[in-house]
């Protein structure tokens, strides 16, 4: 390949290529301060399902400050996630987290060398959805500010320098805030201010306290991964070009559900009958039940109910489901429990995690009977620690933490 003598885009590596299912392969590319920017560096990488006939945007996630994400692009669990949504996984390396260094510009730019790199002419355009913890979510909601056309959720988690003027559009994003209970004062107080100050003006944004937690990153993936397949459902149109920008769908108040951040009752759009200035505000009734279940570590299951409103029953978008492992903590066996509706036949794979990230065991793959299942992970031969078992068929994935103790 040929780069132009005037390009800012730098390559770093050759192509790596690996194969799992499908093949992916992964590319990197670095992108050098130009003019006035002020930023040192701005490395990025990125991981393309070859399977995928056109890439629908890409999950971008950013590590905390002086971290590097783009390792991410090895996490099967997030490529699975991706790979079923029409994702590409992207991960980075830089240093600035404000719009003004040209750090923003230095993503734009990164796109357009990916395309340069892959001949996927959709990524010039291709919306992100960004995950962040810390001094990366801080970068998440900046970058939502900064070009929110481009965004099509984000998740920020537990920073504590949010930019704390007025957000403009970003309001119109729908977006998942993260706090630690214990975390120190200056950040809780932070995006707090942050949530309390646009909510009122109709910012489609939530608050998750996490009780008991400090500066952790946030490991309830359920609740994370409901929160992106819907933001994805509802503002992705249903055909996109690879010719022009992707106008992403704006959400009416009308679909929303809203929780109560002091008792953490939800309740639909039509029968909420808390205070929706100051309460969360949530795409769907499945991503309520996760924040209510995250916030109240699943001791709360209240819901506003209708007065006379002719209503039609609740019905969760997802045709299986993860039950809680038992024992849990366990050593060195626990029984594994979930159940597929008999209305369908499902392919699904259920494989064990650890805390990295790394497949450790693969437990099923395939077509699934339809019924209760049981089955039983023997972890003798691992180290004591944390794992996380998960199940996943087409565009939906749950999973339950492991402790394995010895």
């Amino acid at each position: 390949m040929t780069i132009p003598s005037n390009s800012r885009f730098s390559f770093l590596l050759s192509i790596t290529i690996f194969l799992s299912v499908a093949s992916a392969q992964i590319y990197d590319i670095s992108i050098p301060p130009q003019g006035n920017d002020s930023y040192e560096y701005a490395d990025f990488r990125i991981v393309i399902n070859n399977s995928l006939e056109t890439i629908r945007g890409v999950y971008f996630f950013m590590h905390p400050w002086h971290g590097d994400s783009r390792n991410i692009v090895n996490d099967d669990m997030l490529k699975a996630l991706c790979d079923s949504s029409g994702f590409a996984l992207m991960g980075a390396h830089f240093d600035n987290m404000h719009m003004e260094t040209g750090v923003g510009d230095a993503v734009i730019d990164a796109m357009n060398g990916f395309v340069e790199m892959t001949g996927r002419s959709e990524l010039s355009f291709a919306p992100f959805f960004i995950n962040g913890y810390s001094w990366g979510g801080q970068f998440a909601y900046h970058y939502t500010i900064w070009n929110p056309d481009r965004v099509i959720g984000f998740i920020t988690q537990k920073g504590g320098y949010h930019d704390t003027t007025d957000a403009g559009d970003a309001i119109s994003v729908p977006g998942l805030m993260f706090i630690g209970e214990e975390d120190l004062d200056y950040r809780i107080t932070n995006l707090t201010r942050i949530f309390l100050d646009h909510r009122p003006f109709g910012a489609k944004w939530s608050l998750a306290v996490e009780q008991g937690a400090g500066h952790s990153q946030v490991l309830d993936w359920d609740f994370l991964n409901s929160f992106f397949i819907k933001s994805i459902e509802l503002r992705l149109p249903d055909s996109a070009h690879s010719s022009h920008p992707v106008d992403l769908l704006s959400l009416p108040d009308s679909i929303a559900w809203f929780g109560d951040q002091s008792i953490w009752k939800i309740g639909s759009y039509e029968c909420f009958d808390g205070i929706v200035d100051s309460s969360s505000w949530f795409p769907s009734r499945n991503v309520g039940d996760g924040w209510q279940n995250f916030v109240s570590e699943g001791v709360v299951e209240d819901t506003s109910e209708c007065d006379n409103l002719n209503t039609k029953p609740y019905r969760p978008h997802y045709t299986f489901a993860l039950k809680k492992p038992f024992p849990n903590p366990f050593n060195p066996t626990t029984t594994i429990r979930f159940n597929a509706p008999v209305e369908t036949r499902l392919t699904a794979s259920l494989r064990i995690f650890d805390i990295t990230g790394r497949l450790v065991e693969t437990l099923v793959d395939g077509k699934m009977e339809l019924g209760n299942h049981e089955i039983i992970w023997n972890a003798s031969n691992q180290s004591s620690g944390i794992y996380f078992v998960v199940l996943h068929s087409k565009n939906i994935i749950q999973s339950q933490k492991l402790i394995l103790l010895k």
